[in-house]
């Protein structure tokens, strides 16, 4: 209506017009954004993949597991015979959802895209709490164990090519590929800061390839006098690749979100000069 001269313009509907108009997240839009970095298109389209990942979990708490004869269906099966991927697509490629698995497992996603959550510590304390009451364990005396998945092969790499082309979105990555780990969970769409996993190891980055993408990580819980650290890199977790914030009642910055090991040969020391980080969102 101010546009249109309706209504007088005030200097904050200004201050989003302009912003607006050079691509950039308005300031009054921050406070319940998780990356103000970003461009305004990268970040509509990033939140569009949030409501989906929510949304494709709630039609699967509805959907419930299908039927035995969609078992072993494969990426490229559904990806040649069609350009578009639909939601019905994405459950008969989950393996998660094809056969019977431990109740309460049927209505997670297979894989959490933590990108998409504002609070995604909540997500980790939750996992916490269960396997402590599961167990009979205190839940102050449990951490998470880190396993990194190995990079990816050749034909992998190519049906996410395919299917990033047919419109396959990081909020549905968290519903293909193998089953639930019956422990724990698995955990996508990170990204490396500084550095790139070479299938085993953290080393060195590439020329020009600052952030890249990390393979699905399985974050399993287990006492803390079992945690090992020797030869490993105690690598920080961040929302967003501004790493910094307020403190909250933690003590810990809200940008913040956890830290795991990762296995190196290079010195803890060597990685802190480098500034290696994992992100949870990328600003491109």
């Amino acid at each position: 209506m101010c546009l249109q001269g309706d209504e007088s313009m005030s200097s904050s509907i200004d201050e989003m017009y302009q912003a607006i108009l050079d691509n950039r997240l308005p300031a009054a839009w921050r406070e319940y954004s998780t990356n103000g970095a970003q461009p305004l298109a990268h970040w509509v389209e990033s939140l569009a993949s949030r409501i989906n990942f929510m949304q494709y979990w709630i039609d699967l708490s509805v959907e419930g597991t299908v039927s035995q004869q969609l078992y072993g269906v494969q990426y490229s099966e559904l990806l040649f015979s069609q350009e578009e991927i639909s939601f019905q697509d994405i459950v008969k490629m989950s393996s998660a959802y094809q056969k019977t698995v431990p109740p309460g497992l049927e209505r997670l996603p297979r894989s959490f895209w933590l990108s998409a959550l504002f609070f995604p510590r909540g997500l980790l304390t939750a996992v916490l709490q269960t396997y402590s009451r599961k167990h009979g364990i205190p839940i102050d005396s449990l951490s998470f164990r880190h396993t990194v998945s190995s990079l990816p092969s050749q034909k992998e790499e190519d049906d996410k090519v395919l299917a990033g082309n047919s419109g396959l979105t990081p909020a549905m990555w968290a519903y293909p590929g193998p089953d639930v780990p019956e422990e724990g969970i698995l955990v996508h769409g990170l990204y490396l800061d500084g550095g790139r996993w070479d299938g085993s190891n953290v080393v060195e980055a590439l020329p020009g390839k600052q952030v890249i993408s990390l393979p699905e990580i399985h974050f399993l819980p287990q006492p803390v006098s079992d945690r090992h650290k020797s030869g490993a890199y105690e690598c920080p977790i961040y929302r967003t690749g501004e790493r910094c914030g307020t403190l909250d009642q933690s003590g810990h910055s809200d940008n913040y979100v956890t830290a795991i090991n990762l296995p190196s040969e290079q010195s803890a020391q060597h990685w802190v000069t480098r500034g290696l980080a994992i992100i949870c969102q990328s600003d491109d």
